[in-house]
C-alpha cells in the first residue's frame, strides 16, 4: 500500500478545526494531508482518540502514521464505537497536518476499500448498550434553588469562532501584573498545558467545555461532578468560612451559600496553575474565584457568572458569564489517557 502525501491550501477545516480549544497550537488548520494505508490500531479514549496507520514510505518502509480524533467521549455520545475502525484495514485519511511531526494529522474524514466514507461530524445510531438513561431531579427542599440536574453548556446561535489561534493575540494576558508575566513567559502552551497530563486544568475550563455536569445538593454539601477530566468538586455549606490551614490543591476549597434563586460558590487554596492553557494565563496560590450559579424561574437553566481575583497575579478582576441548560444524559466516564 503506498502512501498518497498532498499540501494544499485550504479553508474549509478551519471552522471545525478553530471549534477544538487546543487544535491549532498542534495542527494547522491551512495544510491539507491525505494518507493511505492500514488500520494499526484504534485507542477510543479521551481526551483524543487516535487512529494509527501503516503506512509505505517512499523508501518500502513501514512507518506509523498517527491521526488525532475528538475525545471518545463525545464521539461516543454520537454513537461512534470502539469497533468502527478495524486492524487490517485499508483506508485513505484526510485531514489537516501536524505542526511538529510528518507523521501525524487530525483526522476529517476517511474512506474504506469497499466505498464507506465517515467524517468526524458523523453521527450514528447508538447501540442499546450504548444509551444513556434519562436524568430526573430527587431534590426536593422548597426552599431553595433546585440544582440537582445534568448540565450542558447552552446552544447560543451566534456564538464566537472557537479557540484562540497560535501566534494570536492574548485577550487576557492585561490583567496581569509583571509577576503575572513573568510567570505567563516561563509558560509553553504547547509543552505545558496541565491537560496533557490529565489535570481538570482549572474552575473555569471545567465550566469551558461541551462536556456534562452533573449537580447533587444535600443538606450540608453540593458535589458537582464534571464530566472533564472526571473531576469532582465539593461545596461545604452552613460554613461560617473556609478552614485555617489549607492544604493547596488544583482546584482549591469551595463554601457556599444560597441567595435566593442563587448558588454563590467561595474558593480559595489553589495551587498556582492556569487558568487558561491557551495562550495561557497564570494564577498564582492566592487565587480567589467567586461562581454566582442564578437558576432560571423554570428551573431548566441557569446562568453562571465566575469571578476571578489574584493579588499576586493580577491587576484587577476577571468575570465571565455564561448559561446552562438541562440535558437529559449522564456524565460519562471521561478515563483520559496520556
Amino acid at each position: 500500500m503506498s502512501k498518497i502525501f498532498l499540501i494544499l491550501l485550504v479553508t474549509g477545516f478551519a471552522e471545525w478545526a478553530n471549534g477544538h480549544h487546543s487544535n491549532d497550537y498542534h495542527f494547522d488548520s491551512d495544510i491539507s494531508v491525505t494518507v493511505e494505508g492500514t488500520v494499526r490500531a484504534f485507542r477510543f479514549v479521551s481526551p483524543h482518540a487516535r487512529l494509527v496507520l501503516d503506512v509505505v514510505d517512499e523508501d518500502g518502509e513501514i512507518e506509523a502514521w498517527d491521526c488525532e480524533l475528538a475525545a471518545a467521549v463525545g464521539l461516543r455520545r454520537r454513537g461512534w464505537t470502539q469497533d468502527i475502525f478495524q486492524p487490517g484495514e485499508e483506508i485513505v485519511i484526510r485531514g489537516f497536518a501536524a505542526r511538529r511531526s510528518d507523521t501525524e494529522c487530525y483526522f476529517q474524514t476517511a474512506e474504506f476499500s469497499d466505498g464507506r466514507r465517515i467524517a468526524m461530524t458523523d453521527t450514528f445510531d447508538r447501540e442499546p448498550q450504548a444509551s444513556v438513561r434519562s436524568v430526573t431531579s430527587t431534590f426536593s427542599d422548597p426552599s431553595i434553588p433546585n440544582f440537582s440536574r445534568v448540565w450542558r453548556r447552552a446552544r447560543i446561535s451566534g456564538g464566537g469562532g472557537g479557540g484562540p489561534r497560535l501566534g494570536g493575540p492574548n485577550p487576557q494576558a492585561w490583567v496581569l501584573s509583571e509577576e503575572g508575566r513573568r510567570a505567563l513567559e516561563s509558560y509553553d502552551p504547547v509543552l505545558d498545558d496541565p491537560a496533557l497530563t490529565c489535570s481538570p486544568v482549572s474552575i473555569r475550563r471545567l465550566w469551558g467545555n461541551n462536556d456534562l455536569t452533573l449537580i447533587e445538593q444535600t443538606g450540608n454539601l453540593v458535589a458537582i461532578t464534571h464530566e472533564w477530566m472526571d473531576a469532582v468538586r465539593y461545596v461545604h455549606l452552613n460554613t461560617d468560612g473556609h478552614p485555617v490551614g489549607l492544604e493547596n490543591r488544583r482546584l482549591g476549597h469551595s463554601i457556599g451559600w444560597y441567595e435566593g434563586l442563587a448558588l454563590v460558590i467561595d474558593t480559595i487554596g489553589f495551587e498556582a496553575g492556569m487558568l487558561a492553557q491557551h495562550p495561557g494565563l497564570p494564577h498564582s496560590d492566592q487565587l480567589h474565584v467567586v461562581e454566582r450559579l442564578v437558576l432560571d424561574e423554570s428551573g431548566d437553566s441557569f446562568e453562571l457568572t465566575m469571578v476571578f481575583e489574584d493579588a499576586l497575579y493580577f491587576t484587577d478582576q476577571l468575570t465571565e458569564t455564561r448559561m446552562f441548560e438541562v440535558s437529559d444524559e449522564m456524565p460519562q466516564r471521561y478515563n483520559c489517557t496520556h
